[in-house]
């Protein structure tokens, strides 16, 4: 049981590996075969592994056709970034009446984490550190329901970025999301409620323009 799951992991890794550095492209086919022949494995874990990709919102399985690297629509995005615009910027306004300076440190470590997985190229531990800057405001809400929907908003979007995102080669002097969470912190730091969900707000469409403009390469 052990090694199945370790190679279904390992499948996992693999696809998900190829995918972030455009190796796969959406609407591409991924076999079981190619998968199978790479790693010399048998296409059990593999087929686990593939459910597991479809469920991260990196490919869809198709009857009779097997699996592709997903391409979500523009429409896709838009809903999915306009909720997450909704959700964060209720979630800044009650955050901002509980916030300690301790918060504030958290935030501030949490970007130079972030600034140090992007000077490294590591992908994955942007993504991770990203996805608690942005769950951070529902977090100290202490709504618990408000923090299942938008940590599930923002475990589907980190496919879209998976998906789209020009992480490997945008230069660090050029990348949006470091100055704009910058912002975000500010006004956290200012206590300022309506500036905090404007700067969220700007930074979420910010993102969803770009995505929007890159699935014009796979289109």
């Amino acid at each position: 049981m052990a090694n199945r799951k370790n190679s279904e992991e390992l499948a996992f890794e693999k696809v998900k590996r190829a995918i972030m550095l455009k190796k796969l492209n959406p609407g591409q086919r991924v076999t079981e075969e190619w998968v199978s022949k790479e790693l010399k494995m048998s296409r059990t874990p593999i087929r686990a592994a593939f459910k597991r990709l479809e469920n991260a919102g990196l490919i869809q399985l198709i009857p009779n056709k097997g699996a592709v690297v997903y391409n979500p629509s523009d429409e896709e995005l838009e809903d999915v970034f306009n909720l997450r615009i909704v959700l964060e910027r209720y979630a800044a306004e009650l955050a901002v009446k509980k916030l300690t300076e301790e918060n504030i440190k958290t935030l501030e470590l949490l970007q130079q984490q972030e600034i140090k997985a992007y000077q490294e190229r590591d992908f994955e531990e942007f993504m991770r550190v990203n996805g608690l800057i942005h769950t951070f405001p529902a977090t100290i809400s202490g709504n618990k329901f408000l923090l299942e929907e938008v940590e599930k908003l923002n475990q589907w979007s980190d496919g879209y970025l998976i998906l789209r995102d020009e992480f490997y080669s945008i230069p660090f002097d050029e990348v949006k999301s470091i100055p704009e969470h910058h912002a975000i912190i500010s006004k956290y730091k200012e206590r300022d409620r309506e500036g905090l969900c404007q700067a969220i707000e700007n930074h979420l469409l910010s993102t969803l323009n770009d995505l929007s403009e890159r699935s014009s390469i796979f289109n």
